[in-house]
């Protein structure tokens, strides 16, 4: 369970404080605003079709000497994080793409400074799903309307004597309808956290992260799917969305963990190759999770390989027979991207895992017990391509498939259970006055399941939705 305080009239900490927290420290900001001008992305308009992001020299400071001469007298003690902050050696994305929004393992915000850095974003999204049931159970079909929100304010306080550096880092969630946050129908708007870290070490050459943030990205969706929405899941009905299998990204550690703590060496021996090494420990209470999740990083610009492999184990707190449940994951994922400025940039995913679930009987091996059902092996692909038709315009697609295949024999079909997910998307955006994304998303999926193990049978469902966003970055 995430942390968080709700939104009910008995709250003692609601929205309206949230709001006035917020509107206290972006007005402490202003001041060092017009500081910091020059190296606001927004400050002026780009080129009309933007080569890259990259900074000039004027601007950031190469890697060979991170810290300038007012490394320590910063220009402001609470300020918008400048366009230097998100660095970009070598071009990450087309301007305003999906991976130009991808920090692709970058040491960021790189602000080295003492001060305080301000920054986030907010998006809102309407949304239409139908799905069409193929089990006879249920409805023929069903349709949804969605309408959600979250905004995100990021709080970065740093301290740099010029080389080294200690940073803490916190985002503060506002969610409306967030799909993913934990809410109940009562109150259905929560006041959430997403990073909440500690960070030191020595600017662009390595440091050591602890606390709550996501692990290094290596398989890249595009720019559809896009997290804490319906249309990421993929297709679903009654059964709920977590029987239906999602693209392995080396995703058992990548999300930001609910309880656990991540504990990451992160480090940057040469120009292009950015390495983690992260460590996952903690517990929700109830199940343990002890984890290792290796990734690397080589970024050319107009090429960039990630790799990423990764161990989980999930054991119960309560030493007691009947509390044995446990899981053993596993899993390698990797990608290719190529990106051809200013015009179009594209790439494949794989990702390949296995999962092994124990009970007090230890591994189930007898084709007739559903629990063996919970361990299987998991593999997907796909790919994305984004173009540039015209100025501010992009376009994007993408597939992905994605199966589970458990260690349950179906005695009807002679072979194991199999599920599988197919989603394909199309996105066409439009950046305005360079301040304002305009998405909107087609999506259709598909969802295959075989029921030999509860012996019902096997059936298959399809979705087709329609998504508009609207996003700030600031």
């Amino acid at each position: 369970m995430r942390a968080r305080i709700s939104l009910s009239p008995d709250s003692t900490f609601g929205l309206s404080t949230f709001v006035a927290i917020a509107i206290a420290v972006v007005g402490a900001a202003l001041p060092a605003r017009a500081v910091a001008a020059e190296a606001d992305p927004f400050a002026a308009a780009p080129p009309a079709v933007p080569q890259s992001n990259v900074a000039a020299p004027s601007q950031q400071a190469p890697a060979s000497a991170p810290a300038g001469s007012d490394a320590n007298f910063p220009t402001g003690l609470v300020e918008r994080l400048p366009s230097s902050a998100y660095p970009e050696p070598v071009i990450r994305g087309l301007y305003g793409s999906s991976l130009w929004l991808d920090m692709q393992g970058l040491q960021w915000p790189y602000y080295p400074r003492i001060g305080v850095g301000i920054s986030g974003y907010g998006w809102t999204d309407l949304a239409f799903k139908r799905t069409r049931i193929g089990d006879p159970t249920q409805s023929a079909h069903s349709t949804l309307l969605f309408a959600q929100g979250r905004f995100a304010l990021r709080l970065t306080p740093t301290y740099t004597n010029g080389s080294w550096f200690v940073q803490a880092q916190a985002e503060l969630i506002a969610n409306i309808n967030q799909i993913e946050t934990q809410q109940t129908a009562t109150r259905p708007n929560v006041i959430d956290t997403d990073d909440l870290w500690v960070r030191t070490g020595v600017w662009q050459k390595w440091d050591v992260t602890v606390g709550k943030f996501e692990a290094f990205p290596v398989y890249h969706l595009g720019m559809g799917l896009d997290l804490n929405t319906d249309e990421r899941r993929g297709a679903y009905d009654g059964r709920g969305p977590g029987v239906v299998p999602q693209p392995y990204l080396a995703s058992y550690l990548y999300y930001r963990p609910q309880l656990p703590a991540n504990v990451a060496l992160h480090l940057y021996p040469m120009r292009g190759l950015r390495l983690e090494l992260l460590a996952q420990w903690g517990t929700d209470g109830v199940i343990n999770s002890l984890g290792g999740r290796p990734a690397l990083i080589y970024d050319l610009g107009w090429i960039k390989f990630r790799v990423a492999g990764e161990y989980q184990w999930l054991f119960p707190a309560d030493p007691a027979p009947a509390a044995h449940n446990e899981y053993k994951n596993r899993g390698v994922a990797g990608s290719i991207q190529f990106v051809f400025a200013p015009w179009v940039e594209f790439g494949p995913n794989f990702g390949r895992a296995v999962t092994d679930f124990f009970n007090e009987a230890s591994l189930q091996t007898d084709p007739a017990s559903a629990e063996i059902s919970k361990s299987g092996d998991i593999v997907s692909y796909g790919g994305f391509l984004n173009f540039r038709p015209l100025a501010d315009m992009l376009i994007g697609g993408g597939y992905n498939f994605a199966s589970f295949t458990n260690l349950h024999l179906n005695t009807n079909t002679g072979e194991n259970d199999r599920s599988t997910n197919t989603q394909a998307f199309l996105a066409l955006q439009y950046l305005v006055h360079h301040q304002l994304f305009v998405k909107v998303v087609g999506g259709y999926a598909k969802t295959h399941f075989d029921r030999g193990f509860d012996g019902l049978a096997s059936y298959d469902l399809d979705m087709f939705s329609v998504r508009l966003r609207l996003m700030y970055l600031y």
